[in-house]
């Protein structure tokens, strides 16, 4: 069980997975809920403030005028507006961590307090040549809507994407991998339990907060949660999930900037938005989340080391 340190923080539980980090003698559940509220509440706060002032910035710097106020270009400034935004759930999960739980936020990257280069790179070589055939097999097929770009759009854009994505992608996963899941596993003794309330919480609350209506992409974002979730209790951190959400999202940028898709139009999540496409790039992780089963049959899930505290 979790104690303290002496400096003021909670030790974590020696030779646990990464979804126990946080059992302690007590469920602490009203503390939980208050939490993830908090959590999304900053979220939605990152996004229409950041988001609100990059507006201010197309109307007032550049003289256009952003989608949020009713322009109908995607432009550069709201690009690195909404990834900013979300690249803020990486310290903000770990300030209520701190807060709320008086764990260091670094718990967060993995069971060994860090982030570990050996386990992203060995993500990296498993996932990119995986995920780029799917996205250009899903591309070929799926139908898109094109429109003008200008140049310098198109290539401040596409800067954006590429230095920006991966951030968003890993704001997201700290947010929903790492500390939602974190929090709602503590609720349950039971290790296996907890394992199942936690994927199954942070897995709802993901598709949940994409505000979607369309079945498949509701399908889509729970398949993802589920399987992002086990691959990051499996390996013990989120360097899995991180890889493959920005590899993700990185991809899907770049594809549709050279197709000159109206991603405006792609943004669009309600009734009818989604297709059966969208179970290629569900089989593929599922693909990806086997072969890290399968890798890890003998070792199991990473646990935390003995006798040491985490900060």
């Amino acid at each position: 069980m979790a104690n303290q340190t002496g400096r003021g923080t909670v030790a974590v539980p020696e030779e646990v997975p990464y979804h126990r980090v946080l059992i302690s003698d007590k469920r602490r559940i009203a503390r939980g809920i208050f939490a993830i509220l908090l959590l999304i509440g900053g979220m939605f706060f990152f996004i229409y403030t950041i988001t609100f002032i990059s507006s201010i910035i197309d109307a007032q710097v550049f003289g256009r005028v952003s989608p949020l106020a009713g322009g109908t270009e995607y432009t550069p400034v709201f690009a690195a507006g909404i990834f900013l935004s979300a690249a803020m759930l990486i310290p903000w999960s770990m300030l209520l961590l701190r807060w709320l739980y008086g764990v260091k936020g670094s718990i967060l990257h993995s069971v060994r307090s860090s982030f570990r280069p050996a386990v992203f790179g060995r993500a990296v070589l498993l996932i990119v040549p995986i995920w780029t055939v799917c996205m250009v097999i899903f591309h070929m097929l799926e139908p898109y809507t094109t429109t003008e770009w200008h140049v310098n759009d198109l290539l401040a854009v596409f800067a954006i994407s590429v230095l920006l994505a991966p951030l968003q992608s890993a704001g997201e996963e700290y947010a929903f991998r790492g500390f939602i899941f974190q929090v709602a596993s503590s609720w349950v003794r039971s290790p296996r339990a907890s394992l199942i309330v936690g994927i199954a919480v942070s897995s709802v609350v993901c598709a949940i907060i994409h505000l979607s209506t369309d079945p498949w992409f509701n399908l889509y974002y729970m398949v993802l949660g589920i399987t992002f979730t086990l691959i990051t209790w499996r390996t013990g951190g989120l360097e899995y999930s991180i890889v493959l959400h920005a590899v993700n999202n990185t991809l899907y940028f770049v594809i549709v900037l050279l197709l000159n898709v109206d991603l405006l139009g792609a943004a669009d999540r309600s009734v009818g938005a989604g297709t059966p496409l969208y179970l290629l790039q569900c089989a593929a992780v599922i693909l990806i989340t086997a072969i890290v089963w399968f890798t890890t049959r003998r070792t199991g899930p990473e646990l935390t080391p003995r006798k040491k505290n985490f900060e």
